[in-house]
């Protein structure tokens, strides 16, 4: 254990540290397991000290203080912009998925010491995926809804609905029974709770005051469904960040460290560097 585990305790999320040089946080998406961030330190940890963080709840941790919390990413962030204090150095935080939307919530804090972020395959409003004149009013209660239907599933339906899912997110089978494995594992009134959050989150009006360089980026494949709208999301939506860089990883599906571990990592260290 660091001094920097040591020093810092939070109830949303631990981290272990490996590695040396600039500080590198990597922040999973909803239900993962930290592991998803593996083959990320193997290829990177001869240069940067990188912070996996596991979120409570997800893919087998315990939920600790996301249990019964209606405010998932919101303390994630507050309590990433406060580990990001407790390092020397600012770090770069990169997040996937919902971890994408964590760290630009945490970006937004004036608190958060940081020296960039990267976002991977999130959109700052999700649910214009869903329907392109969504607002989080009008979202609030499909997501509602999918809540609900998420913690009344029995078991094996939740298994089947979740392996269904999956087969649009990440390409190789083995990873996707992986990701299934820690869909499984999560808590899942933690997992719906986050999920709920996540389609309600429009940080559309905010990200143009993000102060720190970002880098996007996004899944490019012809398998995944209106691949010309998303690219335009993409680039249209992050349009008002104030020092913004938008790149699409091609023949990736959702987990593109997974899918595309090679272009991920290069266009990972392009960014961090």
């Amino acid at each position: 254990m660091t001094d920097v585990e040591a020093a810092f305790s939070s109830p949303y999320f631990e981290v272990t540290v490996t590695g040396q040089g600039p500080n590198v946080i990597l922040v999973p998406g909803l239900a993962s397991n930290a592991a998803v961030w593996n083959g990320t330190v193997a290829t990177l940890e001869d240069s940067y000290t990188l912070h996996v963080v596991q979120v409570s709840g997800f893919g087998g941790a315990p939920a600790n203080g996301n249990a019964d919390n209606d405010n998932i990413l919101d303390d994630l962030s507050i309590d990433l912009a406060r580990y990001t204090r407790s390092l020397e150095n600012a770090p770069i935080i990169v997040g996937h998925s919902l971890g994408g939307l964590v760290t630009l919530k945490t970006a937004l804090q004036d608190d958060a010491h940081l020296n960039a972020v990267v976002i991977v395959d999130v959109l700052p409003f999700f649910s214009v995926l869903m329907d392109e004149t969504a607002t989080a009013d009008s979202i609030r209660p499909v997501s509602a809804i999918m809540k609900a239907t998420l913690l009344a599933q029995p078991e094996a339906e939740f298994e089947a609905s979740q392996d269904a899912a999956l087969a649009s997110l990440v390409k190789d089978d083995a990873d996707r029974a992986l990701a299934l494995d820690w869909s499984m594992q999560s808590d899942r009134a933690v997992m719906a709770q986050a999920m709920s959050e996540v389609l309600v989150t429009d940080l559309r009006s905010e990200i143009a005051n993000i102060k720190v360089p970002t880098t996007v980026i996004f899944a490019r494949d012809d398998n995944i469904p209106n691949m010309a709208r998303n690219e335009t999301f993409y680039r249209d939506l992050y349009a008002p960040l104030a020092d913004g860089t938008v790149i699409g990883v091609d023949d990736a599906l959702h987990f593109i460290m997974l899918d595309q571990p090679d272009a991920f990592h290069t266009a990972l260290r392009a960014a961090i560097q």
